[in-house]
């Protein structure tokens, strides 16, 4: 079966990728199946009826996100034309990096994440190269709720302003940095072993340099350099300081 070839940079007016990709996929996982010995019936129907459609769906948000990227782009860069990307051999190289990364999470936030940092570095707003790869390697380790707890330890003051803290009724002497992440990172509320685990990884990134959790709320500088170079990579550029 013959393939349409695929338009990385597609505007979202276009169909985008066509129907008979799926039947590519599906034909390459069981493929794959064949190269396993003694690959029973129950890996073939494992691969044929879940594998497939999910990689297949996963591929196709994710290039509706890349195509989303160059029309911000567009709207944010005079003068911008397509060949521009297509030339960008950094941003070529972060965008295959974040692919396979996009491709085995089923998490709208974490490609939401990946997304933000292919439009920094499409508007020349990202590291050089070389941390540029090291970072989008952090956020295929990372989590969500990482990069939301690192933003509490650079934003976190200006967003809380006292008013949370009376909002919430949470006496002076509780408002520490354990309470202020559960109230700016609720999913993460009364799971404070999770909240220290993702603390001491950050820590261990060079991204964080609060000790505990227990310290006041807020206490001189919690986050690194690394740290905020870090978040002005993942966050939207509407959304930074």
């Amino acid at each position: 079966m013959s393939e349409e070839p695929i338009k990385l940079f597609s505007s979202m007016s276009e169909r985008y990728p066509q129907p008979s990709d799926a039947d590519v996929v599906h034909a390459a996982t069981r493929g794959l199946v064949s190269l396993i010995p003694v690959a029973g019936g129950s890996i073939d129907e494992l691969l044929s009826l879940i594998l497939a459609p999910s990689v297949s769906r996963r591929r196709d948000e994710w290039f509706k996100e890349l195509a989303d990227v160059v029309e911000e782009v567009k709207k944010k860069l005079d003068n911008f034309k397509i060949e521009d990307l297509a030339q960008n051999e950094a941003f070529v190289s972060a965008t295959i990096q974040a692919t396979r990364i996009a491709a085995g999470t089923h998490k709208e936030e974490k490609r939401k994440i990946l997304r933000n940092a292919l439009l920094n570095v499409a508007l020349g707003q990202g590291p050089d190269e070389d941390t540029q790869q090291i970072f989008l390697n952090i956020v295929d380790a990372f989590t969500a709720s990482h990069v939301r707890v690192l933003d509490v330890l650079w934003r976190g003051p200006s967003q809380m302003a006292g008013t949370l803290w009376d909002q919430n009724r949470v006496p002076i002497n509780a408002r520490n940095y354990g309470a202020a992440i559960e109230l700016l990172v609720p999913e993460l509320k009364g799971q404070g072993a999770l909240t220290e685990y993702i603390l001491s990884d950050l820590r261990s990134r060079g991204f964080s340099k609060l000790p505990a959790l227990t310290l006041p709320f807020p206490t001189g500088e919690t986050i690194t350099t690394m740290g905020v170079q870090f978040l002005r990579f993942v966050l939207h550029p509407d959304e930074r300081p």
